[in-house]
């Protein structure tokens, strides 16, 4: 039999600019709509996702996808599955994006077992120790949560407002992209 009639599940990595999000019952993305130099394209969005997304990412804004096309061989069809989405620019109408929410950026920062075991405790110590001695602590916060489902490239950290995920990180490179971060939104 030829490996020709069986689905074929490959990587893909997209840019385009985001038009809008097909949701599910609940109001969740579970659709996006993007827009590229060939058309209009509906990705799926990977459950790990959905939730992150629904307040970061305004039409107009441009993005990049990174996932997995299958091309189902019995319909002839291909099916987009995003299971990372990057903001490369705002939509330049949303000056708002760009200040933190309440005046702070935000560190999400995994505190699951896989995080932990490497490194995460020990960085979110490190984090809280930068923040304390650059008097940072009325601009930044540090906030631990569930597994962020991405346990292969731990410790991980989301940098917010702008939904920056920071994988496979030393203490030293959460320092400069948190100080990046600060320096942007307080300039």
């Amino acid at each position: 039999m030829s490996d020709f009639k069986h689905d074929r599940v490959l990587p893909f990595h997209l840019e385009g600019k985001f038009l809008g999000f097909t949701v599910d019952r609940h109001s969740t993305p579970k659709y996006l709509q993007l827009e590229v130099a060939t058309g209009q394209l509906r990705i799926k969005i990977a459950k790990q996702s959905r939730f992150r997304l629904g307040s970061t990412l305004k039409p107009g804004d441009r993005i990049e996808v990174f996932g997995e096309q299958k091309f189902k061989y019995e319909t002839g069809e291909f099916k987009l599955k995003a299971d990372r989405i990057h903001k490369l620019t705002a939509n330049s109408d949303n000056d708002s994006e760009r200040q933190p929410e309440n005046g702070k950026v935000k560190i999400v920062a995994c505190y699951k077992s896989g995080c932990l075991k490497k490194g995460g405790s020990k960085l979110v110590s490190v984090l809280e120790g930068v923040l304390r001695d650059r008097g940072l602590g009325d601009r930044v916060t540090i906030q631990t949560t569930g597994c962020l489902k991405r346990c292969s490239q731990a410790p991980n950290l989301i940098l917010k407002p702008d939904n920056i995920s920071l994988n496979n990180m030393t203490p030293e490179a959460a320092i400069a992209a948190l100080l990046e971060r600060v320096n942007e939104h307080f300039a």
